[in-house]
This record gives structure tokens, C-alpha cells and sequence, in this order.
């Protein structure tokens, strides 16, 4: 009889961390000035942190093989959520305090060079925002058709490799046809209406999920997987940074639009702090911090959408990119509380509803089995 796969609780946790760390960085590009993201030692700090958004990416990939669930059709309405929720996201962060609330700093609006009131067309194009979501969900569409076919963990490795070899060559790639444009700017992007363009951020998830097939080949040895991180985090790492020390314009470029290079020298990273996230949960050291942090990853959706729609509605008291590196700092773990008592709300009122339906349904059977007697 197959053995089955055990949870790893390294992937709840680290999930959770980087949910932790999206807030801190958020936070400091909605709302630190311009010195305190481009010069100051807490900016340098928090956009290096930032780099750990590929460790999102890469234990998606994970949970994505590890999952008792693993058909297709389970993979896709799964994608399709993640689809709606990141549009209602838009519409959350960015119509309400632009047209319903009217709170929106017009320094946001000039930033992208229009002034107030917007036009339909400039409301659609920031309701079409690109963000982590919009990929995770057209990745899960793809990654569900390459699990279908592709069984072997070196199939995924060789297909996320080329995903990232032709990023930078795809980049801003547009077929010149209206509304397909937009689809190829979410695959392809090579500016700021999409921040995570299929090509290269997928290649993270096909990197997960090589390495969740290592887990699933070695069960009985737990840590076997995480044992090879440092090995294959330091090849990532010294080619990645090998090749954007050669070329850094074109294989990094910037974060959010990377080469090959960039690519793996971002993985290389990432595959370290992972590495640390294993000797943290082998310690089993139980308390508040780790609870909090398998808390978030337990609700990684939920969260990432609220903590964006807080800190956007946010800017209507804080304004846009107004604070010092000291009240960036105190800010952060304002928006990391407002974020989790928002989640316990909601928590709690999802749990209300299910038993309140749960007792209608009680009822009712009741109601029905004394008519039938």
C-alpha cells in the first residue's frame, strides 16, 4: 500500500511568513516617501525582504503536488477563484476609494500622469491591474494541464527553467489586437499595469513543484528535500548572480519584469530562506510567532486581499507616499493588526452563517421526519 504523504509543516509555515512580509512591504511602498524607499536603511531593508515574494510562488508549487486533491478539474475551479477574488481585489483597493468613497489621494492618481476625475478607460485600466493573484491563477490553469501530462519532477524543473530562459525575449510581446492585448500583457508584461507576468513568475511554481515531487519520492526521509536545499539554492544562486553580474539590464532589469538571470538568482534566495524556515520548524518551537504565522498561511487569500484593500483605503487618512522611515516603521505593525482583527471579524461571521444554516437544516429535518411519522 503507497504511503501517503505527509503535511509539511515548513510550507504552512513559510506561506505564512511571506503573507507577513507582503504586508510589511506594502506598506512601505503605499505609504514611505520617496527617501525613505530609495535611500534609507529601513527601504533597503524591506526591499530586500520583498525578494522573499518568490517563496509565495515556490511553496504554491509545493502545496500544488502535495495536495490529497489532485485532479484537473479541482486544480482549474480553483484558478477561477483565485481569478474572481483577484479582480474583486482591484475593485476593492482601487474603485471604492476612487469612485464610491472619493477618498483616493490625487498624488496616487498623478502618479500614473492623469489628474481627477478619471475616465472609464483609466478606471478599466486600473481595475486590470496585474497583481500576484492574476498569475497564480492563469499559472494554476497551466500547471494543471503540465501535471496532467508531466509525471517526472525533472519535466518540471525543465519547463520552468524555460519559462524563465525566454522571459526576457517574450517581454512585452503584444499581438497589436485589441482585448488580446491585455491577455498577452498578463503573460508577457514589460511595464506597470502588470507586476507579475506569467513569464517568468510561473517558473517559481514549477520550481515548488519539483520540489514537492522530491518530498513525495522520499517520504519516509521527511527531510530529505531540505537537506539538498543549500546544494541547489547555491547553484541557483551563483549562476543567477553570475549572469546579472554579466548583463544586469537584461537579466534583472527590475523586480517585478526579470530575465533568466534575475530569475534564478531570486530562487537562489529563496531556496535559502526556506532552508531557514526548515531548521526553525525542526526546532518545534511552539509559540505566538509560529501560530501566527500558520494562522496567515491558513488563510493566505483572504488575507492578502485584505491587507491590500485596508492599506489602500488606508491612503485616505495617510495619504500617498507621505511618511518618514520612523512613521513607515510604526505603520507596519498598525496595518499587520488591522489585517488580522479584519480576518478574525470575518472568521467569525463565516462561522456564524454556517451554524446558523446548519440549525435551519436541523429543523428542517426534524420538521420533516414528525410529518412523516
Amino acid at each position: 500500500m503507497a504511503t501517503k504523504t505527509p503535511r509539511i509543516p515548513e510550507v504552512d509555515f513559510g506561506r505564512g511568513l511571506a503573507v507577513f512580509l507582503m504586508m510589511l512591504v506594502h506598506t512601505l511602498w503605499m505609504y514611505g516617501d520617496t527617501f525613505t524607499q530609495q535611500e534609507s536603511t529601513l527601504g533597503h531593508i524591506i526591499h530586500f525582504v520583498g525578494k522573499g515574494t518568490a517563496a509565495f510562488l515556490v511553496f504554491m508549487g509545493m502545496s500544488f503536488i502535495l495536495s490529497k486533491n489532485q485532479s484537473t478539474k479541482a486544480a482549474i475551479f480553483r484558478g477561477l477563484f483565485i481569478l474572481s477574488f483577484a479582480y474583486m481585489m482591484n475593485f476593492l483597493k482601487f474603485i471604492v476609494p476612487l469612485e464610491i468613497f472619493g477618498t483616493m489621494p490625487e498624488a496616487f492618481v498623478n502618479a500614473y500622469g492623469w489628474q481627477s476625475p478619471l475616465t472609464a478607460a483609466q478606471l478599466g485600466y486600473i481595475f486590470l491591474t496585474g497583481d500576484i493573484l492574476q498569475m497564480a491563477g492563469i499559472a494554476l490553469f497551466l500547471v494543471a494541464i503540465i501535471r496532467h501530462y508531466i509525471k517526472n519532477k525533472w519535466g518540471y524543473l525543465a519547463i520552468g527553467l524555460l519559462i524563465a530562459a525566454v522571459s526576457r525575449q517574450t517581454s512585452g510581446y503584444q499581438p497589436g489586437i485589441e482585448g488580446l492585448n491585455y491577455i498577452a500583457r498578463l503573460f508577457f508584461s514589460d511595464h506597470y499595469q502588470v507586476y507579475f507576468p506569467v513569464f517568468p513568475w510561473m517558473s517559481f511554481i514549477l520550481f515548488g513543484m519539483f520540489l514537492g515531487k522530491l518530498v513525495s519520492e522520499h517520504k519516509e526521509e521527511p527531510h530529505f528535500m531540505f537537506n539538498k536545499l543549500p546544494l541547489i539554492a547555491s547553484v541557483a544562486l551563483l549562476m543567477g548572480g553570475g549572469l546579472c553580474a554579466w548583463n544586469f539590464q537584461y537579466h534583472f532589469g527590475n523586480f517585478f519584469h526579470l530575465g533568466p538571470g534575475g530569475t534564478l538568482y531570486l530562487l537562489g534566495v529563496n531556496l535559502w530562506l526556506m532552508f531557514l524556515v526548515h531548521k526553525v520548524v525542526k526546532s518545534n518551537k511552539n509559540n505566538i510567532v509560529t501560530r501566527f504565522f500558520y494562522f496567515c498561511s491558513a488563510r493566505v487569500t483572504s488575507m492578502y486581499i485584505i491587507q491590500w484593500t485596508l492599506i489602500c483605503w488606508g491612503m485616505g487618512i495617510i495619504g500617498f507616499q507621505t511618511l518618514s522611515a520612523g512613521q513607515t516603521l510604526a505603520m507596519m505593525p498598525v496595518v499587520v493588526l488591522c489585517t488580522v482583527l479584519t480576518q478574525i471579524l470575518k472568521d467569525k461571521i463565516e462561522l456564524a452563517i454556517t451554524q446558523r444554516k446548519n440549525s435551519t437544516v436541523s429543523q428542517s429535518s426534524q420538521l420533516a421526519s414528525h410529518g412523516s411519522n
